[in-house]
């Protein structure tokens, strides 16, 4: 307690009064007296001791209203504002304030309407920046706790700040949550003209709507930029920079050429812990969120633009789409990074952060705050993002940033309402259990996989068998170790059959790495300590496994040359170590051929791509009778042919008669027939054998 007496509402029942007990417990009545003096008695329920203070409870008077100034008395001289405690937290004020209409500003060449989401702000006053004047307008509230005022006049590029005063009586400017531009650093938000903007000229690539029909690549625009010659260094524009080496294209190009088919970008909207004006003073990939609807002035070439950023971010995605690759989201809704600082908190004090029994906001996600998506306008926000990004940006698919910490009946509407849109978006994130004052059964974790079956989840079991784990500090599959090949069978057919026992192949997203935690060239050199000639045929390996598995596979920026950071295992704001080296892509060139090759084969062949447990569970057989050391197979069912899988994890040599054509082995596409061949190389071999053919497997 800050003062000896406070005053809060707790529920539409009950206001509590705390005391400190330095004023001693006595019997007293207690009034409230509103902002025209006017004073109302209210009744005690019941009071007692606590640790260091008397706690009463008061019955709430129904005309009270959250919008309003009152000031709680006692018979013996104590007062103290009337703050709104946890009943914006009870499911009677979500059902009370809960609104479905648009929220932000709403721009026309005569006039610009501003609305905003407050219940028990007290006032709230717009400041709009524009042609060197200030003007101030007063919002006036709705009965679902709505702020909204009209401003005549074109404000097209105008800046625009909003002042509100809640708990404590005191003005605090907040920026606009539902803004979609903003100043360099976020000193204040931009009115734009939406018909203004970059248009698109390419269509969204064609996808079949099947997530195991996608290739994903992970990367950073900062880590793909920063090393380019060119003034787009560092930018979204900078990612269509092609600076070719001996080797090959960089940028866009270069991603284009291994063949993927969505590319994931790391949070690329407005975020805390980077200066939009200097910016190589600081680092930063992103999951510091401070606004959701801002594209990053970081990655801007002109942050002060009102138009800038976005039309940039466009301008990328747009050229992603005329290459053929779609484009998918990295989104952080599980936390903001300055829970003091965040708008649509700052201005309904407690609504939107989840608290643990005493009181204290919930750290589950390890930044200081749990962000209540359950709660209805929470949840609102979460999907009427999602919406914007789908339109505005055509992004086609979201990566969740700690899944786990928000909420499945958020995540089903969100896919309910994206469908409406495009049924093609992907949906999958971080599915680990963590936690936190939401009940378990809650929870879109992956072992409540069932409940959210549109959604895929990061299969960390894959990543732990293939590479190992970091926290056992075990070796691999990959690493020629013994290892259980029941296990690997079961990764390879979509861990679906097993493990997790995912419901479909689809909810299975197969990977070794990405941006958080060791590359694994950088597992393999810091925690296994292990030389370089066991580490590259191992990695090769492990993608390989990830390629030809039933799933979804997922490839983080630089796997594919065997990524380093220099031993950095959370580079989240280490600059240097995380910048794409070209000059180590040209090194291991032939690598990447073979794996450009795994990917062509892997559109080609359907029986790689299936979608379905039932399919699997009916056309996938394991080999049995393969008892080569380290080395597992199996046999998928095409129409007119079938597909064998060999996944050789040993030296030893292996001797077969080909039943069909060697159409793949661990450097690249090859037809060898009908003959008998040697193989030595770990990695992956793929036999396509003719319906004609006995079955010798």
């Amino acid at each position: 307690m800050k003062n000896k007496m406070e005053a809060y509402i707790d529920s539409f029942e009950v206001i509590t009064v705390l005391l400190q007990k330095e004023i001693g417990y006595q019997p007293r009545e207690f009034y409230i007296v509103d902002d025209n003096l006017k004073t109302y008695e209210l009744e005690e329920i019941e009071h007692h001791e606590e640790y260091d203070f008397f706690k009463y409870t008061l019955r709430m008077l129904p005309n009270i209203k959250l919008n309003k100034d009152y000031r709680l008395l006692d018979s013996l001289g104590n007062s103290s504002p009337l703050f709104s405690g946890s009943v914006v937290r009870t499911k009677e004020f979500d059902e009370k304030f809960r609104y479905d209409g648009p929220l932000g500003f709403e721009y026309s060449p005569m006039a610009t309407t501003f609305r905003i989401w407050a219940p028990v702000a007290k006032e709230i006053v717009l400041e709009i920046y524009q042609n060197g004047k200030t003007k101030k307008k007063i919002l006036k509230p709705n009965d679902k706790g709505v702020w909204e005022v009209t401003v005549p006049g074109n404000l097209d590029g105008a800046g625009y700040l909003y002042y509100g005063r809640s708990n404590g009586g005191k003005f605090e400017s907040f920026l606009d949550p539902y803004a979609i531009s903003t100043s360099a650093n976020s000193k204040y938000n931009y009115v734009i003209d939406l018909n203004k903007l970059y248009q698109m000229k390419y269509p969204i690539p064609e996808f079949s709507g099947k997530y195991t029909d996608a290739i994903i690549y992970e990367a950073d625009v900062r880590d793909f930029t920063n090393v380019i010659k060119s003034e787009d260094k560092g930018t979204y524009l900078g990612m269509l920079v092609n600076e070719p080496t001996r080797f090959g294209p960089t940028g866009l190009e270069y991603i284009k050429s291994l063949g993927i088919t969505h590319l994931q970008l790391l949070p690329v909207f407005d975020f805390e812990g980077v200066d939009d004006l200097k910016k190589d003073l600081k680092y930063n990939w992103g999951y510091n969120p401070r606004q959701y609807l801002v594209p990053s002035g970081w990655y801007s070439k002109d942050p002060n633009n009102p138009y800038s950023r976005i039309n940039e971010l466009l301008e990328l995605i747009d050229n992603c789409h005329k290459n053929g690759i779609r484009v998918n989201f990295d989104v952080v809704f599980n936390h903001v990074c300055n829970a003091k600082r965040f708008a649509a908190d700052k201005i309904t004090p407690g609504y939107f952060y989840r608290l643990e029994a005493d009181g204290r906001l919930s750290n589950a996600s390890g930044c200081g705050n749990v962000i209540a998506t359950e709660r209805y306008m929470a949840s609102k926000f979460l999907v009427d993002s999602l919406i914007i990004y789908r339109k505005l940006y055509k992004v086609t698919g979201f990566r969740f940033d700690l899944m786990g910490l928000l909420d499945i009946n958020t995540l089903n509407r969100a896919k309910k309402e994206l469908d409406r849109i495009d049924k093609t978006i992907m949906l999958y994130g971080e599915g680990w259990n963590m936690h936190n004052p939401l009940p378990d059964y809650q929870r879109p974790h992956m072992f409540n996989h069932h409940k959210i079956p549109a959604y895929a989840f990061f299969n960390d079991r894959f990543r732990d068998y293939i590479r190992g784990s970091q926290w056992t500090k075990n070796p691999g599959f990959a690493f020629d170790r013994e290892k259980n090949i029941y296990d690997l069978n079961n990764l390879l057919k979509g861990s679906c059959c097993d493990y997790f026992k995912f419901d479909e192949p689809t909810q299975s997203l197969n990977y070794v790495e990405c941006h958080d935690n060791f590359t694994f060239y950088d597992y393999a050199k810091t925690i296994l300590q292990l030389p370089d000639e066991k580490i590259i045929p191992a990695g090769l390996l492990a993608l390989e496994i990830i390629l030809v598995s039933q799933g979804i596979p997922f490839i983080h920026a630089g796997e594919e040359f065997f990524r380093t950071k220099q031993g950095v295992e959370n580079s989240y704001k280490s600059k240097a170590v995380n910048n794409i080296d070209y000059k180590r892509r040209d090194k291991y060139i032939k690598y990447i051929n073979a794996i450009r090759d795994l990917i062509s084969i892997r559109k080609e062949y359907k029986e790689l791509r299936l979608s379905k447990k039932s399919d699997i569970e009916n056309k996938v057989h394991i080999l049995d009778g393969l008892t080569h050391p380290q080395t597992s197979g199996i046999l998928i069912e095409g129409d007119t042919y079938d597909l064998i899988i060999l996944v050789k994890g040993s030296k030893t040599r292996l001797e077969i008669d080909l039943p069909g054509k060697l159409i793949f082995e661990p450097m690249g596409k090859t037809d060898i027939e009908n003959k008998k061949v040697s193989l030595t190389d770990i990695g992956v071999y793929i036999i396509r054998k003719e319906k004609k053919h006995v079955n010798s497997w």
